[in-house]
């Protein structure tokens, strides 16, 4: 070997060496290294593009909605998170919860279907369940259809008594198990499916202007004026739970469920404050928290959510 080859040889060893280092540097981790900081992994936070969750991020009281003000406490308090607010429909919302690792969804049924593709956490929040809503009918419900206690005895038995009415149901999202399974029996020419802005209130709208006959809804999301009111039916479902129960809604990732880890602590924290407390106090008719308190205990034996004395 020649004294010049050697060199050559040394050289382009040098070179390609050089070249390797560069490559791996140019290759970040996940956790990259920017200003002397580590990156934080990015969250895709969900959210339904409807009125109450106008300006989420602003809920800084608990007179607010109930549901909007604990998500935006909860992600007031994910800073070590990189949080980007995405607004769009449900069914955006479950074709990403199915196809990414790092998105979110609040106010979402906790459901054995939902759990193959995403974790939940503990309760985020609690309403009155979904009732039936009818407006300005000019003959009543036949008695038939009640049981003792004034309640419906079930959905698709109104549809045997009223088979020309119309169910208006916003699209793409759960009422529970025990309603979802009712509106299955329905006939499709029963029910007018509404998604998009303002689907609630769209419904409402509707059941106002007589486009349908009944409206299933959380009395949360009705709003009628004084006079509307007058002219507005409202009933209790048999054997569906009094109370929903949501949940924060993430990918079945590694990340997904770190984050929700992270949401659990955050919510632990949460039920000790009067704020948790008002936030639901403001939404429930009197003494309807009592109830919801038992409601809670016989359900969670082991874990206060909402303490009453909490003022």
């Amino acid at each position: 070997m020649t004294l010049k080859f050697f060199f050559y040889l040394l050289f382009n060893g040098v070179i390609i060496n050089l070249f390797y280092q560069v490559s791996a540097y140019s290759a970040p981790s996940p956790t990259a290294i920017i200003s002397g900081e580590e990156t934080k992994e990015r969250i895709i936070w969900l959210v339904e593009d409807k009125k109450e969750n106008i300006n989420l991020l602003a809920k800084k009281t608990p007179d607010t909605s109930t549901a909007s003000y604990i998500e935006s406490s909860v992600i007031s308090q994910l800073t070590q998170y990189n949080v980007e607010l995405s607004r769009g429909s449900m069914k955006r919302a479950i074709h990403y919860l199915k196809t990414k690792k790092n998105v979110c969804v609040a106010n979402r049924f906790d459901l054995p279907e939902r759990r193959e593709y995403s974790v939940f956490s503990n309760p985020q929040s609690f309403y009155i369940s979904h009732k039936l809503y009818r407006y300005k009918q000019t003959t009543p419900l036949p008695e038939s259809l009640f049981n003792n206690d004034g309640e419906i005895k079930s959905i698709p038995l109104v549809f045997e008594a009223l088979p020309k009415s119309t169910l208006g149901v916003s699209e793409a999202v759960s009422f529970g198990e025990f309603l979802d399974k009712q509106i299955k029996q329905l006939h499709e020419v029963n029910i007018y499916y509404r998604g998009g802005t303002n689907r609630v209130t769209g419904l409402e709208a509707m059941l106002y202007k007589g486009r349908i006959q009944l409206l299933l809804a959380l009395p949360l999301d009705i709003n009628p004026s004084s006079e509307q009111s007058i002219h507005l039916e409202q009933y209790s479902i048999e054997g569906n739970p009094p109370y929903v129960i949501a949940h924060i809604n993430c990918s079945d990732s590694e990340l997904g469920r770190k984050i929700i880890t992270d949401i659990n602590k955050i919510l632990a924290n949460m039920y000790k404050t009067s704020d948790y407390y008002l936030a639901h106090k403001k939404w429930f008719p009197e003494n309807e928290l009592d109830k919801l308190q038992l409601f809670l205990k016989n359900k969670f034996t082991d874990d206060d959510y909402i303490t009453p004395n909490q003022e």
